[in-house]
């Protein structure tokens, strides 16, 4: 049976695009053999990060990628395994995770207080346009949040922060669905319960941050 490949989420990989033909094929010897190594997703993050710096300074300065990127890829993957390079390249993805994880939390509480008013004209049957618009626009809301959702569940993930964070996400969502559904009308207490829990989730994972590195 075939070896399924790791799915792995790499932060920053849209540099690559970046990359001339002979730096993009050094890179992808890194990146290839990280994903077939046994390192963990957060190892292979951060050094495929390292090798993705390391070529486009590389091809910024004009060098040959063979003095960038070694032939034995694996000797370079070690080398970048510890050291003050890992460590940097640590620290510079956790600041970008946090921004990530501020932004996404804005898009998310914006996103399903949209979806929940959009649910709750469906309740009433009164729609803001008509019911195939606000359909549309309730979906479309609906598809940000998820998206945001998941972005902040992958960064909670990868630090193994506790599992707190989820719940309230959860509680917090059942709680606005709940006040719509006994609600007379459109205009409750939803959008405070989510920014309330945006500002607890946000004072409680600020230090969990602070002690990564």
């Amino acid at each position: 049976m075939a070896k399924k490949k790791k799915k792995i989420h790499v932060d920053n990989l849209h540099l690559m695009k970046k990359l001339d033909e002979e730096y993009l094929a050094g890179f992808n010897r890194v990146y290839d053999s990280l994903m077939k190594s046994k390192k963990s997703d957060t190892d292979i993050n951060i050094i495929a990060n390292i090798a993705l710096e390391d070529c486009l300074k590389g091809m910024q300065d004009g060098k040959k990628v063979t003095m960038v990127i070694p032939k034995d890829v694996k000797d370079y993957i070690q080398k970048n395994s510890k050291g003050h390079a890992y460590k940097e390249m640590k620290k510079k993805i956790r600041d970008q995770d946090w921004e990530k994880f501020q932004i996404s939390s804005i898009w998310y509480v914006f996103a399903t207080c949209i979806v929940l008013f959009f649910f709750k004209n469906l309740l009433m049957q009164k729609f803001l346009v008509n019911y195939i618009v606000d359909v549309i626009v309730g979906c479309i809301a609906g598809g940000i949040s998820f998206q945001n959702f998941m972005i902040r569940r992958r960064i909670i993930k990868r630090y193994d922060f506790d599992s707190f964070f989820m719940q309230m996400d959860v509680s917090s969502l059942a709680a606005c669905i709940v006040v719509k559904i006994v609600s007379p009308g459109n205009f409750d207490i939803t959008y405070l319960i989510l920014v309330i829990a945006f500002f607890i989730t946000k004072k409680k994972i600020k230090p969990l941050f602070e002690e990564v590195i």
